[in-house]
């Protein structure tokens, strides 16, 4: 990743910015590829989000988003959460922001929330990840 693209500085961002600023978006559309308020895809989702709450990043996907957060155990609401195996990809494949409780807000369709200990969100769990 070139040094001059990202800039991930937080400033006084926090991940409580990046919980409050992704529930603004609650009820959403799901659009392939998307990247704005008028449709998102996961990741698109949660790079709007990121880069509206204080952080510059561009437009990543999955796998790039997981690749510039540190791998933690112990998320708290604003970290991120990322699968593999959602769909026929390498790497990370979802991902989504951890708000608390065991659970995330994710664009599914719409961008609404998911309790992460179904079985289906166990089976593909990859990591969580906190930003710089």
């Amino acid at each position: 990743i070139r040094s001059d693209f990202l800039d991930l500085t937080e400033s006084s961002s926090s991940n409580s910015d990046i919980a409050a600023t992704a529930k603004q978006y609650l009820g959403t559309g799901y659009v392939y590829g998307g990247a704005s308020p008028r449709g998102f895809d996961c990741s698109g989702f949660i790079s709007w989000v990121i880069n509206h709450s204080g952080w510059n990043v561009g437009r990543l996907g999955a796998q790039g988003l997981y690749n510039i957060c540190t791998p933690i155990s112990s998320p708290k609401p604003g970290d991120l959460v990322f699968f593999k195996g959602t769909y026929d990809t390498p790497g990370v494949s979802h991902c989504g922001i951890y708000v608390g409780d065991g659970k995330m807000l994710h664009c599914g369709d719409p961008i609404g929330y998911a309790n992460l200990n179904t079985s289906y969100w166990q089976s593909h769990f990859y990591a969580y990840g906190r930003l710089p």
